[in-house]
């Protein structure tokens, strides 16, 4: 259950593993509600990310054979591997969307989400809620692991509920006891949400404390910061999730750097531009014009963070609605920069 990892003076050996399912890196793409699509997961597997997951997935739809919920949850096998993350408050609809998601979808991980701090979601006792009540935390992860079968199951959890109440270990020894494969720990509290620091040493406490694979989250934002975790918490793996947005490039990134421990070459404006594109058309591939293009604003304000004149790229690139537009713009800066650097 642990990573198959090797330290030496200068390199790990790269890979780990959650039950039955071994990867062939240890930076995973953490889900991402209302950007981890189809083209987002895409990009993330190229660039080497060792697992992506869904968007996070209501069991209660899912159980409602809801449109919706159905088509966030597909995936086409140049995604794998791939987890499909569900959340809810009812055990019996967790075991049930776990049963439906393991023979309708067929994925390599089945994830429970008992991390999330947003209202709309702990308003119905999901995600981090969850957390206040570990009768009920008990309770759902037996039901999602004997509903997924053979299919991996991980947890992604938070410190506790408040600052003054961690319960990461007691549930990490809950999930260990169930069958879970995998803990990913936020190393914050629900009260924290995503303010203040990680506290790295909960992740180091929870790898000490259970058998199973442990992967740690929370303020990993560089290469240097995926390999301090695990070196400093002896975890499995890292999760990225907000320092890959905009910067798919970073999982290759941090792959090579724990891999090596060299410093990695790190994209030019040039260079990210071009996988903006390339993430531009994987957009219009699944979503087509306009609708993908009008989708893809909000991926190409993360793209320019740090660009030179950016506060004045991005409007126009607000008002896009095809490809057309994207290489005009980003054409007309390229030359205006060389001008500008000449």
């Amino acid at each position: 259950m642990h990573a198959l990892a090797v330290h030496t003076t200068h390199a790990y050996i790269v890979g780990m593993r959650i039950g039955n399912l071994n990867l062939n890196g240890r930076v995973l793409s953490a889900p991402l509600a209302g950007v981890s699509n189809r083209p987002f997961r895409v990009m993330a597997i190229q660039a080497k990310a060792a697992v992506t997951f869904t968007e996070m997935i209501s069991s209660e739809g899912l159980i409602r054979n809801q449109a919706r919920t159905r088509e966030m949850m597909a995936f086409r096998e140049d995604e794998r591997p791939i987890g499909i993350q569900l959340f809810g408050a009812n055990p019996e609809s967790m075991r049930k969307a776990a049963e439906i998601t393991v023979r309708d979808f067929k994925p390599d991980l089945v994830d429970i989400n008992f991390g999330c701090p947003v209202k709309k979601v702990v308003n119905k006792n999901g995600g981090a809620a969850v957390l206040k009540d570990l009768g009920l935390t008990r309770e759902i992860i037996a039901a999602t692991v004997e509903g997924a079968g053979e299919t991996p199951v991980s947890i992604k959890i938070r410190t506790g509920w408040k600052d003054d109440h961690p319960v990461f270990v007691e549930v990490g020894r809950i999930a260990q006891k169930c069958g879970v494969a995998a803990v990913t720990l936020h190393a914050r509290s629900r009260s924290k949400g995503f303010s203040g620091k990680a506290e790295w040493t909960a992740i180091k406490e929870l790898k000490d404390s259970v058998d199973i694979t442990v992967i740690g989250n929370g303020d990993v934002r560089t290469p240097e910061d995926a390999r301090r975790m695990l070196e400093e918490t002896g975890c499995d793996g890292v999760m990225v999730g907000r320092a890959a947005l905009g910067n798919p490039d970073i999982f290759r990134q941090m792959h090579y750097f724990i891999e090596t421990g060299e410093p990695p070459a790190e994209p030019t404006i040039a260079d990210s531009i071009a996988i903006a594109r390339k993430h531009a058309s994987l957009m219009v591939a699944e979503y087509g014009e306009p609708r993908g293009i009008v989708k893809m604003r909000r991926y190409l304000g993360w793209y320019t963070r740090g660009f030179p004149g950016a506060s004045s790229l991005r409007p126009k690139l607000f008002q896009i609605s095809t490809m057309a537009d994207i290489d005009d713009i980003f054409s007309d800066y390229l030359s205006a920069l060389r001008v500008r650097r000449s």
